[in-house]
């Protein structure tokens, strides 16, 4: 007897959320590295889709962007830009492919979301891609 496990055609994308936070900073930077936040995103395939929104910075998004760290709690290198307004509230969004190492990254909470801004330009908020917690 041969049984197959078969998802149903309407399961769900994976689906991953995350905080922002304020990054880690120094004496000289704290006042400038501050916010709040909350991004989601969904992996189809190998293209995840992240939305989110922004609150409160000290000044200016400039740039966001989805970066790889060891695991979670540890800064990496980019591997795709996200779309931000240059505004101190606003929404984050973007797609991009996504390797198969990158893919076992993200399953391993080892991606996230950094926000840099005009006067912290080596990152303002961050927050990293968790699936949610089962019960």
């Amino acid at each position: 007897m041969l049984v197959l496990g078969l998802a149903p055609t309407w399961a769900a994308a994976p689906s991953f959320q995350g905080q922002l936070d304020p990054c880690p900073s120094t004496p000289a930077t704290r006042g400038n590295v501050v916010g709040t936040g909350t991004v989601s995103a969904s992996l189809d395939g190998d293209t995840l889709t992240v939305t989110g929104n922004f609150t409160d910075l000290s000044s200016q998004a400039t740039t966001a962007h989805v970066r790889m760290g060891l695991a979670m709690g540890v800064p990496g290198p980019v591997i795709g830009d996200l779309t931000v307004p240059h505004e101190v509230a606003g929404a984050i969004s973007g797609k991009l492919s996504l390797s198969p190492e990158q893919v076992t990254a993200l399953r391993r909470n080892s991606l996230y979301v950094q926000i840099e801004s005009v006067k912290a330009p080596d990152g303002t908020l961050w927050g990293w891609l968790e699936a949610p917690h089962q019960p």
